[in-house]
């Protein structure tokens, strides 16, 4: 036993004084990046090379347990490609970066060849474009509230930085999803925006405005009108007035007066002999709910 175990040691210690050939992968990391773009696609985190060296040498580096990160200097190995301001992707052969690689790993060590043979960058143009906001809330309003404007965002517009050929196709930007219940007053809450992979956003956050308001009843009394009725012909209307309710939010309630509606019924029913003429409610003022006139039809009488 003694001298197998001799004799194994002396053929092992021969074996590894020979040269051999083996594979080591090498983590990689990306550096001088041109100015004012962005790589958009994903080169290679690791290099697989193949390494030629004695055999003491490659079993301490096999028994390693890392390696430290090769240091791919885009801006120097593309060279003179890089001048090209308008180019956007670049293929650049092991040939090129082969050297640069082997010098950063030991002497003792001769590269062969280099995986993958080739690198891809794709790089995109940095630019800044003002989008518009788009606040993203669901919300319940309690009992006789209602909405009495549009929801608002401040500011209604950011500006978004990012590659040129994703912010092209961005139309809008939204907010984070804003929960909300029984809502029965004026909301403001400031948000984040919803996140976009590789964009950035200035501001960041912006406050979203809800204005709620309680609403009551009110009830006005307006004269009726007859469109496009002949100078010399007079109709009598019954009744000659029809009551217009609805709801109104209080800050509104003493600002609505009758002369912000306009009803109205059709000479060209009158012509066509109806019995009853529907009334129209031609002019409404804004922010009104639940709108109701009454009677909605009338009686007339033309005199001769």
């Amino acid at each position: 036993m003694i001298c197998v175990g001799i004799a194994s040691t002396f053929w092992l210690l021969n074996a590894l004084e020979k040269e051999y050939t083996v594979e080591l992968t090498f983590p990689v990391r990306y550096t001088n990046m041109p100015t004012n773009t962005m790589l958009v696609n994903d080169p290679p985190k690791q290099f697989v090379l193949d390494v030629r060296s004695g055999g003491f040498t490659l079993l301490r580096y096999k028994l390693s347990m890392a390696f430290s990160p090769l240091v791919f200097n885009v801006g120097e190995i593309a060279g003179e490609m890089m001048e090209d301001k308008t180019r956007e992707s670049y293929a650049i052969s092991s040939k090129r970066y082969q050297k640069n690689m082997a010098d950063q790993i030991s002497s003792e060590l001769n590269v062969t060849t280099i995986q993958p043979d080739t690198v891809y960058f794709q790089f995109d143009q940095i630019v800044t474009q003002k989008k518009k906001v788009v606040p993203n809330v669901n919300f319940q309003l309690k009992k006789q509230h209602y909405l009495n404007d549009e929801i608002t965002v401040i500011p209604d517009s950011v500006d978004v930085h990012g590659p040129k050929t994703i912010l092209d196709t961005l139309s809008v930007v939204n907010t984070v999803l804003q929960n909300f219940k029984e809502l029965d007053r004026l909301v403001q809450r400031t948000t984040a925006l919803e996140e976009i992979k590789i964009l950035g956003f200035t501001p960041k956050r912006v406050t979203i405005q809800i204005p709620v308001e309680e609403y009551t009843e009110k009830q006005m009394t307006i004269p009726l009108a007859i469109d496009s009725i002949p100078d010399n012909l007079k109709i009598n209307l019954f009744p000659a007035e029809v009551k217009v309710s609805f709801m109104i939010g209080l800050s509104r309630f003493s600002e609505i007066n009758p002369s912000d509606f306009k009803a109205s019924v059709s000479y060209g029913d009158i012509l066509n002999k109806l019995d009853y003429l529907p009334v129209k409610l031609e002019k409404i003022p804004p922010h009104l709910k639940s709108v109701n006139i009454l009677p909605m039809k009338i009686e007339y009488l033309i005199e001769k």
